[in-house]
């Protein structure tokens, strides 16, 4: 059998709109920042996982397959690893070319 794949962004985003609201409108009312709804679509924050599924009817498991275990327990250091890894690479180029700057 084929792995699970994550729903696209896109059709979380749509998903919430088509309940009449946005990400934004729904990490401000669970008392979360302005943009902490949407980093959840790019890297693993099971709290928010679980807000955004409850909202559409789903578990966070259903749309998210890759961050959790069969028994539905949040994967540490999966996928927010490589996110990291990225991250640290792009420091490591701004910090060059920030260098080349000040020869």
């Amino acid at each position: 059998m084929a792995p699970l794949k994550d729903w696209h962004r896109a059709d979380i985003v749509a998903a919430i709109h088509k309940e009449g609201t946005t990400l934004r409108k729904l990490s401000i009312k669970h008392g979360y920042s302005v943009s902490a709804f949407g980093l959840a679509l790019n890297r693993p924050y099971p709290k928010v996982e679980k807000i955004i599924a409850n909202f559409l009817n789903a578990t966070p498991q259903q749309i998210w397959p890759s961050r959790y275990t069969e028994d539905g327990q949040p994967i540490r250091g999966g996928k927010a690893k490589d996110l990291d890894t990225k991250s640290k690479a792009n420091r490591k180029h701004q910090q060059k070319q920030i260098q080349g700057r000040n020869d």
